[in-house]
């Protein structure tokens, strides 16, 4: 095995299936997906889950998810998982109090995570496991 922390390139190969990934556990995980029975969207989102876990610094669970994949059909989709607005906010609350931006610092410009609904949508309309078993991993 070679030292991960150094760039370079590790040689594969297979059959039947493969996964690639920054961490080890991460591309494990996406190919025992496969080996279960789950497909190429099913094994990316739970390499994706891992990967929130082993390298946070990298991505995580509180942040957005954006997709391009093709579709059973030969058609290109695409889904963006980005974070929404709170529910509760207005434009017209905002101007009521005297905003007229939103500035990176604000605490108006946070928004709520989308990774967890993309995931759950993309294994739900283009997997064959439910998010239980992706993510069981």
């Amino acid at each position: 095995m070679r030292t991960l922390d150094l760039p370079g390139r590790s040689p594969v190969r297979s059959l039947n299936g493969m996964a690639a990934t920054s961490h080890p556990l991460s591309t494990m995980t996406a190919i025992q997906v496969l080996q279960d029975g789950g497909n190429a969207m099913d094994a990316a989102v739970a390499a994706c889950a891992v990967q929130c876990v082993v390298e946070p610094m990298s991505t995580g669970i509180g942040g957005d998810c954006f997709a391009i994949i093709a579709t059973r059909e030969g058609k290109v989709a695409a889904y963006n998982g980005s974070g929404r607005a709170p529910a509760a906010l207005t434009a017209e609350q905002l101007l009521a109090a005297g905003e007229t931006a939103i500035g990176e610092t604000t605490p108006h410009a946070v928004t709520v995570p989308g990774a967890v609904e993309a995931w759950a949508r993309l294994v739900a309309e283009h997997g064959r496991l439910g998010l239980d078993r992706v993510l069981a991993p």
